[in-house]
């Protein structure tokens, strides 16, 4: 947390100190500047107080029996300028019907945003994402794929480690602090869920959300 934090710290010190010393202006560009970098600081610090109540348990649910179809359909819709402007072609295959599950819905857009997120900053110009869902015995399956660049095997296992990032020289700009996916992880697991990652067939990585059914003789 500490490295995480002293970047744009660092940025900040370097700004001030040069507006101090008259080698900058104290203009519209260094206040842009200036601003960018605390909104990173509000940003990052956000996401650390979330992942330490979300691995307390302390995080707040309000589940309750929801279509985890049409809540994944209206993520998708939201997000379906991001991957255009990266030419990134998105195929889906939802189910024409309703899966109902117990769920907070604002926590799971939360988690398939931040798998959508990652999909997006990581995968190449012109290339492919795709997500599919459907019905496995007592669970809903969702699957999130994604073209190069890939994931090295030994890296699997710590993709939702809290701070853990594939290359360390990834900055918040590009790769963020290694939170989203930890927290991805709470959220699924507060939900009775698995969410699990492998290489994709596309070439890039494979995210599979597994979410049990509404238990409907209990209702």
């Amino acid at each position: 947390i500490s490295h995480e934090l002293r970047t744009p710290l660092s940025v900040l010190q370097g700004e001030l100190q040069a507006v101090e010393d008259g080698i900058r202006e104290l203009g519209e560009a260094t206040h842009k500047s200036l601003s960018a970098e605390v909104g990173r600081l509000v940003i990052l610090v956000d996401d650390i107080y979330e992942l330490s109540v979300s691995e307390l348990g302390a995080l707040r649910y309000r589940k309750e029996s929801s279509d985890v179809v049409g809540i994944l359909r209206e993520v998708l819709d939201s997000h379906e300028q991001r991957f255009t402007a990266k030419n990134i072609s998105l195929e889906t295959a939802l189910p024409d019907s309703s899966l109902e599950a117990l769920v907070d819905s604002s926590r799971l857009v939360q988690l398939i945003t931040n798998v959508l997120e990652n999909s997006v900053r990581y995968t190449n110009e012109d290339g492919a994402s795709r997500v599919n869902c459907w019905r496995d015995g007592d669970d809903i399956v969702i699957d999130f794929e994604d073209s190069a660049p890939g994931v090295p095997d030994d890296t699997l296992p710590h993709l939702f480690d809290r701070l853990y990032r594939v290359e360390d020289s990834r900055g918040r700009g590009t790769g963020g602090a290694g939170i989203g996916l930890a927290i991805c992880r709470n959220i699924a697991y507060a939900h009775g869920a698995e969410l699990n990652a492998w290489t994709s067939v596309l070439g890039g990585l494979h995210v599979r959300l597994r979410l049990p059914l509404i238990n409907v003789a209990s209702t």
